[in-house]
């Protein structure tokens, strides 16, 4: 059971729902959905407020099958956002990303609901996840013309989980097979090492690997080098074989 806030004498839960229905627009809410157990407890919270609320999720193309299965089956509420452009066509023209530079993230995750036109955005966005995060603004946040919303941002892991089990709601499935952070298959957070979370989602799901090893030999063959310094890329040509090249790629280096 979630303990009451000294102050307010309400739980996070109740606190939440208050928060939401306090900031509501007359236009509604964009809710950001991901499929992991954050945006679950978000979508029921926001939609026991009451308020008038539209769910998107932005179909990556390299999230786990796992993810998009548990939306299309519990979520049909959801409306999906692709990308112009697939992540695999994408590598050729802009590089490969990089944990310092990303530019995946915002072709496969933002671009695909910029056009969207609600600005009052809630996120499940949670300041126990990591140090960026945590060291984001409180509620609200204004960032490029978008107000964002964070009602679960104090939350705990052990209170998201609580929620799931006293409302009963279904969750993905990857969960109860030990993985405890969902997201793209591919990703360069998951660089460090051949080891640990990279090696685990390489066996899971190995085809989605096989076609991302391809088009890296691709651009490798290409000795693509891209301008752009934001986009990650290198000259290639440092490296004598692509087996070297992915390899370091995987490492994060």
């Amino acid at each position: 059971m979630q303990q009451l806030n000294l102050i307010s004498g309400k739980t996070k839960e109740e606190i939440a729902i208050d928060f939401i229905r306090e900031h509501e627009p007359p236009e509604g809410y964009y809710v950001g959905i991901s499929g992991g157990k954050d945006s679950d407890v978000l979508k029921d919270i926001v939609r026991r407020s009451g308020v008038k609320v539209s769910f998107y999720y932005s179909a990556t193309g390299i999230d786990p099958p796992e993810v998009v299965r548990h939306l299309r089956d519990n979520h049909p509420d959801v409306v999906f956002k692709r990308p112009k452009m697939s992540f695999l066509k994408e590598l050729q023209i802009k590089g490969y990303p990089c944990r310092i530079a990303r530019w995946c993230c915002d072709t496969l995750k933002k671009n695909p609901t910029a056009d969207i036109d609600l600005s009052h955005r809630i996120m499940g966005i949670r300041a126990e996840e990591s140090r960026a995060r945590a060291a984001r603004k409180d509620n609200p946040e204004y960032y490029k013309g978008l107000h964002i919303y964070k009602p679960l941002f104090y939350w705990l892991e052990w209170e998201i989980w609580e929620y799931i089990e006293s409302h009963n709601l279904p969750y993905c499935s990857l969960y109860d097979e030990g993985f405890s952070r969902i997201g793209c298959v591919v990703c360069p957070f998951l660089c460090h090492g051949i080891k640990g979370n990279l090696l685990k989602h390489m066996e899971r799901w190995p085809k989605i690997y096989v076609a991302f090893e391809k088009a890296m030999k691709k651009l490798f063959d290409n000795y693509l080098c891209v301008v752009n310094p934001r986009s990650g890329a290198m000259n290639y040509r440092r490296e004598t074989d692509f087996e070297t090249f992915i390899n370091n790629w995987y490492r994060g280096k």
